[in-house]
């Protein structure tokens, strides 16, 4: 008769195995909810100060948004470590399942997290002030993972504007953080995939066809005005030197092969190899939005929270606000937003063929 478990827990088990080992596995310890559910130690409740009831929830909104921002960064990291290692046609025929399923999952989490802040909104500005002052210096500026965060999507030193670049951290992070900011990034990695797109995938005979198309969009124009206004428009993209000026002025952070490899993916989309191609570009887009309107809903909850007070770490509305009204620094992937400026419609891109008609019976009487 083979041993029971509870026959096993003093010994040791088959195969050398330690017996508590197979011990049964209890909920609260798997998820370590001692650690977790004990976590809420209100700074309002130290001797000689007020407790403040709704400092309970300021804590726990704020642990969940790092729990999420782990999650995030961990799959984030699977899906930068595929590009980083495999070849193009790998990644297009073997993993943009499992990129496109890891993807979404973030923006799952984005949604979430961009909900929560009305949650943190149903604390009153009064309820707030009674507990804010025992906060200082702490901040949000002092996030570790959502600096990680940032710099792992592809945000650059340059883009954040002069509050953010000194904000201190602690000298255990600064390793981290300095090695987020050398590797490379999921803008970059996603840069190097839709260059190699262009280069495996025809781009060459597709960018023929597009200059083609433009060149009879222009054709259609009457006015010239209107005809010369928007040839300008074209040649952003067609000219290369021009697309050099714009990266080198921080609007476009694409390169000039990638933009048309993206340009490509998006007028082949109903191709069977281009498919997931394109689900991919929209999901990049999707996860830009939806930090860009968390940005917004934090700025919006800052303000009714605290006027024009500056942040506990310094910021405050104003600045918070800068991060939105220049989104276009924290938006990764701008050139795809930017993409549709240069769509054409596709019977001018692929004109419909001419049908001559067979001679009929009377034709050479």
């Amino acid at each position: 008769m083979s041993e029971s478990v509870s026959e096993r827990e003093a010994g040791e088990a088959p195969g050398g195995v330690q017996a508590d080992v197979l011990k049964p596995l209890e909920y609260g310890k798997y998820l370590q909810l001692d650690k977790i559910l004990g976590a809420q130690k209100r700074e309002s409740e130290k001797p000689g100060r007020s407790p403040a009831h709704d400092e309970v929830l300021f804590i726990v909104v704020h642990q969940a948004y790092e729990l999420w921002f782990k999650v995030v960064i961990w799959e984030l990291d699977s899906i930068t470590g595929i590009l980083r290692t495999c070849d193009y046609p790998d990644v297009r025929d073997n993993k943009m399942r499992l990129i496109l399923g890891r993807g979404n999952r973030i923006i799952e989490i984005l949604k979430i997290v961009v909900q929560q802040v009305k949650i943190v909104e149903t604390i009153e500005p009064q309820d707030f002030v009674d507990f804010r002052d025992w906060l200082f210096p702490a901040s949000g500026f002092q996030s570790v993972q959502f600096r990680l965060l940032e710099n792992k999507l592809g945000i650059r030193k340059g883009d954040r504007v002069e509050e953010y670049k000194f904000t201190p951290v602690c000298a255990a992070d600064e390793g981290q953080l300095s090695t987020s900011e050398t590797q490379e990034s999921l803008l970059q990695l996603v840069q190097r995939w839709l260059e190699n797109a262009f280069n495996e995938e025809g781009g060459e005979a597709f960018w023929k066809d597009y200059q083609d198309g433009v060149s009879r969009r222009l054709g259609e124009i009457a006015g010239k005005a209107k005809r010369d206004s928007t040839k300008e428009m074209f040649d952003n993209i067609l000219d290369e030197g021009k697309h050099t000026e714009l990266e080198k002025e921080g609007k476009r952070k694409l390169s000039h092969r990638a933009l048309k490899g993206a340009l490509m993916i998006t007028y082949k989309r109903d191709e069977l190899k281009f498919q997931q191609a394109y689900q991919f570009l929209r999901m990049l887009m999707d996860m830009d939005e939806l930090l860009l309107r968390w940005r917004w809903n934090h700025v919006m909850m800052v303000q009714r929270m605290l006027g024009d007070k500056p942040g506990t770490g310094g910021g405050g509305y104003k600045y918070l606000r800068s991060t939105v009204c220049d989104s276009d620094k924290y938006k990764v992937f701008l050139d795809l937003f930017n993409l549709s400026t240069f769509l054409i419609p596709t019977d001018v891109m692929y004109p419909p063929q001419t049908t001559v008609s067979a001679p009929t019976a009377n034709s050479e009487e």
